[in-house]
């Protein structure tokens, strides 16, 4: 279970969906140079960049906040069984890791009281 952060009695927590090296760098940042990157990769690596496949390491994640009257999901990630064509890793998935997160929280979706999308990217509206 992830780390709890409390704010009187409120409290919020992340639900993690994919975590680990998912983009390569020059892709995600297309006005960084390989001279840059190769520059900063003494920093970069292991932390944010995995050494062994180049690309950056990243977490799809949502957070869970809960008050003493809902339950607010703050984005709900890629989610299963879409369509995602531009993005082999998440076209058609199916795990469960999110859903097995949100179980060790206490919850199944039905105790979802609303989603609050942070912005409308694939990552974002699972």
């Amino acid at each position: 279970m992830s780390q709890v952060i409390r704010l009187g009695n409120v409290s919020v927590e992340r639900l993690v969906e994919q975590e680990g090296p998912i983009f390569e760098p020059l892709e995600f940042f297309p006005s960084l140079t390989r001279e840059v990157l190769d520059a900063n990769r003494a920093w970069l690596e292991p932390t944010y960049i995995d050494p062994a496949t180049g690309k950056m390491i990243l977490c799809v994640q949502s957070y869970l906040v809960r008050t003493p009257h809902h339950t607010i999901l703050v984005d709900s990630c890629v989610g299963n069984h879409k369509s995602r064509p531009s993005r082999p890793m998440w076209d058609m998935m199916s795990g469960d890791r999110y859903e097995k997160n949100l179980a060790a929280a206490g919850l199944g979706v039905a105790d979802i009281d609303f989603v609050m999308c942070t912005h409308l990217h694939v990552d974002h509206v699972g």
